[in-house]
């Protein structure tokens, strides 16, 4: 996969913290961009640590689990990509290479054993996201409807 590309699981775990993929301005992209790093960068070190995504990524799957029981099916999962998809089709494939069990459901271990959008972000390799990177791949996007 090519490094320009947005990995799939990328723009829900942005509208979940306020984000859309979405053309805005320069100046209004780089803003939101800032307040969700500072939202994310939770001891405010000015990086984003490997567990720090993680914690993004365990909000992710809570906030697709509806019925709370720590499985996610397709009907949440695409419930979930409706509700911030701002009427374009979302993508729903990708997310079922994480089911290695392949029964159909994603356990939170699933969900959060891949890092892909970490490692697509973390453009120099150094195991941290640093603000510039961060915006490196938010700048396309804009605040959540």
């Amino acid at each position: 996969m090519s490094k320009r590309l947005t990995p799939p699981a990328l723009p829900l775990a942005l509208a979940l913290i306020g984000l859309t993929p979405l053309a805005a301005p320069p100046a209004q992209a780089q803003a939101r961009a800032q307040q969700a790093f500072a939202r994310i960068d939770a001891n405010g070190d000015g990086q984003i640590s490997q567990e720090e995504f993680l914690a993004l990524r365990r909000q992710m799957f809570a906030a697709m689990d509806a019925d709370g029981n720590g499985q996610l099916t397709k009907a949440e999962i695409e419930s979930a990509r409706a509700r911030q998809a701002n009427g374009r089709t979302p993508r729903s494939n990708q997310i079922w290479k994480q089911d290695s069990n392949g029964d159909g459901v994603l356990t939170l271990s699933e969900y959060t054993a891949q890092t892909r959008g970490f490692a697509y972000a973390d453009s120099n390799s150094d195991g941290v996201l640093s603000q510039q990177e961060f915006t490196r791949i938010a700048r396309f996007l804009a605040p959540a409807q």
